[in-house]
């Protein structure tokens, strides 16, 4: 079957620095003046239409139960939002193997999450639940990539917490 929808995504950072005055001790942020300007980039990948399973997001609208049944219409003209949906943030602990985000095991197209929790930062695998969380996201903070197309599948994708709890929302898509 042939990639039938199109994730995009972008990023951005602005270079600062933080710098103390003599003369009152007080700091404040300003610009850096080297690298000059914006880093970042945009970028899209395609993904299939039919998912893996309905979890492949945690969004979901309350008036439908399969994303199947979004005909014609785009998810941004629904006025609910993740926080008010059914699931949207998904409670992590700090057990990993709780924490598969998909089962599926074709190669990973697309991955986002963002740290919805406020203390705890979220821990990122990408070889299994036994693996190593080199991937930390913070509080407020996100992460995206694409999939290289044959090294990582959906199903390789772990997440859990540093500490007690935290809540994260995610978008896991295959090929």
């Amino acid at each position: 079957m042939p990639n039938a929808r199109r994730v995009m995504f972008g990023t951005y950072v602005i270079p600062t620095q933080s710098v103390e005055a003599e003369e009152t001790s007080i700091r404040h942020t300003e610009f850096q003046a080297s690298p000059n300007g914006i880093l970042g980039g945009k970028g899209s990948t395609s993904i299939n239409a039919t998912q893996w399973g309905d979890e492949w997001t945690s969004m979901e609208h309350p008036e439908f139960n399969l994303w199947e049944e979004v005909d014609n219409v785009f998810w941004e003209d629904f006025t609910s939002n993740w926080d008010t949906a059914p699931r949207g943030e998904v409670t992590i602990t700090t057990t990993a193997s709780n924490h598969q985000l998909s089962s599926d095991s074709n190669d990973l197209a697309f991955l986002y999450i963002k740290n919805t929790g406020a203390d705890n930062n979220c821990l990122v695998s990408l070889n299994g639940s036994s693996g190593n969380f080199y991937m930390i996201v913070p509080p407020n903070g996100s992460v995206h990539l694409k999939g290289d197309g044959t090294d990582l599948e959906c199903n390789e994708v772990y997440v859990q917490s540093n500490t007690s709890t935290t809540t994260i929302e995610y978008v896991i898509a295959k090929e």
